[in-house]
């Protein structure tokens, strides 16, 4: 929510004293007249807290392997969140390695085009009787939490589903979020980097393709190859977040300074001539 923008990147950048958050938080309630706190910001999924002197994301502290994970997948019936709806949701909650909680849903939808039944074998009769795209989503909010969002591709399925909640009257997503595309590119040496691929170069075998809770299975098993090959200096999930965006692809060197190679060229000159 670009409201909040200032404010979030505030918090990015480290800590901020109790006094000077809560300024900032009495003038965006004033500019948009909200009815906001600190627990409001909790429950859009922003991961914050405070102590006696200050405000702070968790993710700026919790070490990433620590971290809780919310990996996300959905399957909808085209791809504008405006026009077009998610037909299947499906994510794991994911922590330390292991699973530690699932989510899995149809959602009802009038119409499903008949390429996207042939992409993910979803019909219009499974999504007869299934919950409303308003109760899926709802619920799917508590589900999350303010765990960090992580999907394949996490523009698509982070900005349809916040772009959704908007459509059914809930408020967007706030949540940190982490790419499993941009991790892999930076973490593993494959020639493509998209789902398909990587479960058959990495022999993932998680149920169907396209479909919703398979495919989060499989992100999160990419995420696991991921953190085998991640650097000793990230060290905390904004740190890892941050790696996922600026690093260098795997298998790139990192391009050396002009003044530390013109520095080495001369010295070899030096030896030349000397």
């Amino acid at each position: 929510m670009e409201k909040f923008d200032n404010l979030v990147n505030k918090l990015q950048l480290g800590d901020i004293p109790k006094e000077e958050f809560y300024g900032c938080l009495h003038r965006i309630k004033k500019n948009f007249d909200l009815d906001l706190d600190l627990e409001t910001l909790q429950f859009y999924g922003l991961p914050v807290a405070e102590d006696d002197n200050r405000v702070y994301l968790k993710t700026r502290h919790n070490h990433y392997r620590d971290e809780t994970y919310c990996i996300v997948d959905i399957e909808t019936n085209g791809n504008n969140p405006v026009k077009n709806q998610i037909i299947e949701l499906g994510a794991i909650k994911y922590r330390n390695g292991e699973v530690v909680d699932r989510f899995e849903s149809y959602v009802y939808a009038d119409y499903i085009p008949q390429a996207i039944v042939r992409l993910t074998n979803i019909e219009q009769s499974d999504l007869a009787d299934a919950p409303s795209l308003k109760k899926v989503l709802y619920d799917f909010k508590l589900f999350l939490g303010d765990a960090v969002f992580v999907a394949h591709n996490v523009k698509f399925d982070y900005h349809f589903i916040s772009t959704s909640m908007k459509t059914v009257g809930l408020e967007e997503l706030l949540n940190r979020k982490l790419c499993t595309v941009d991790l892999a590119r930076k973490t593993i040496k494959a020639e493509k980097h998209g789902l398909a691929h990587l479960r058959e170069v990495l022999e993932i075998q998680c149920g169907e393709h396209h479909r919703a809770y398979a495919d989060a299975i499989s992100a999160a098993k990419v995420l696991d190859v991921c953190f085998e090959n991640i650097p000793e200096e990230v060290v905390t999930t904004e740190d890892l977040i941050a790696f996922s965006k600026h690093a260098p692809r795997a298998g790139t060197k990192r391009k050396r300074k002009r003044g530390v190679e013109t520095q080495e060229k001369r010295k070899k000159e030096e030896k030349k001539q000397a």
